[in-house]
């Protein structure tokens, strides 16, 4: 089956900070791909970061790039070996393309693909079109009980799920997250559908901790101011006190601490307050290099953490949590844009007053 596109208008990165609003070609379907007819994306840090420096890390690019990878949509195409997507299914899209095939693929790691490719960065268009195309695998079925809206925040839902599997969350444990911006919140939020018990919440933003503490958190705090000459683990050691004992804890500690902000503080703060053999997951970028108390892992023997992208189910985790309502991502949703705005979404984005930006693809 076939369908003709009469425009395929895209937010094309032409260089850092300059975007322009234009056709961008649609690739032939083959016979193992869908075409999208995409209805909404989320904006998220790693946008931001290619928008603001056209690259991540050393990884600079040379030309004009199509930006986007949270996004939902309807196909309108599929090729001729497609058998589990049909024209009318609402997808989701998994922009992370593993090559299925190399080591850390075959046993599940398809978040550490050797050869991966991201949709909006290098040679690989985003997804911030009105119309995409890749293959039927990393489609994923929306149902309609979901809304657009939250479906642009499937995939950061995916990365939070993700981060519980690498933590191992449960029932009855305790948990201290260090920010509270999108993926903060969504890591609250996957918590207390886990049946984590007491959710702690720490963020610069008043504003943001106040969030969490409406929907997730059982305590949430604006973390301390630390003066110039203080000792960095002093500081940590002394915050650690008066958050536990402020929310009613054992000073003892949590049982797991996620950094979500990449700032060195709090990864700082986040080995102090896990308790001995506790958890420490780091979730945030930050600088590529940090100080960092090793000799704490070693005395207090912690279980420290990397976690990056999703692997195999948790996209499909993500929906099932939205589908049910035992997550509600409608309430993080705090500003909507055109695709033609995709400008003022960005900036939007950069002023850190919203927590999540939706762009509506089709509104051009």
């Amino acid at each position: 089956m076939t369908h003709e596109s009469s425009s395929n208008k895209a937010c094309v990165l032409m260089k850092a900070m300059t975007i322009e609003i234009k056709d961008v070609p649609i690739p032939p379907v083959n016979k193992d791909g869908v075409k999208v007819k995409l209805e909404a994306t989320g904006i998220c840090g790693t946008d931001m970061h290619i928008y603001r420096h056209f690259g991540v890390g050393r990884e600079i690019m040379t030309d004009p790039v199509v930006l986007g990878h949270e996004s939902v949509g309807t196909v309108v195409q599929i090729g001729e070996n497609v058998k589990d997507v049909s024209v009318g299914d609402r997808v989701a899209i998994e922009p992370f393309f593993s090559c299925r095939k190399c080591f850390n693929c075959k046993r599940g790691k398809t978040n550490l693909c050797r050869t991966f490719r991201q949709a909006g960065f290098m040679e690989v268009q985003g997804t911030l079109s009105q119309y995409y195309v890749c293959e039927s695998d990393f489609l994923v079925k929306v149902p309609d009980s979901v809304s657009w809206e939250e479906g642009g925040c499937i995939q950061p839902l995916a990365v939070a799920i993700q981060i519980a599997k690498r933590a191992r969350f449960g029932a009855g444990q305790t948990l201290a997250v260090f920010g509270c911006g999108p993926l903060g919140c969504l890591i609250m939020a996957v918590a207390r559908a886990y049946g984590v018990s007491k959710i702690l919440a720490f963020d610069i933003s008043q504003k943001r901790v106040d969030f969490a503490k409406s929907l997730w958190a059982d305590y949430s705090a604006v973390s301390p101011v630390r003066l110039a000459d203080q000792d960095i683990l002093e500081w940590a050691d002394a915050f650690k006190m008066q958050s536990m004992t402020d929310a009613g804890l054992e000073t003892w500690g949590v049982d797991i601490a996620v950094e979500a902000s990449g700032a060195e503080a709090c990864m700082a703060a986040g080995m102090s307050f896990v308790h001995p053999g506790g958890t420490y997951v780091q979730a945030g970028l930050g600088r590529p290099l940090n100080t960092f108390p090793t000799s704490m892992i070693v005395v207090k023997e912690l279980d420290v953490i990397g976690s990056v992208r999703y692997t195999v189910g948790c996209f499909q985790t993500a929906i099932g949590l939205i589908a049910s309502g035992k997550i509600n991502l409608k309430p993080m949703i705090t500003a909507v844009f055109p695709l033609s705005k995709s400008v003022e979404a960005l900036q939007c984005v950069m002023k850190g007053e919203d927590l999540k930006v939706v762009i509506m693809n089709q509104q051009v």
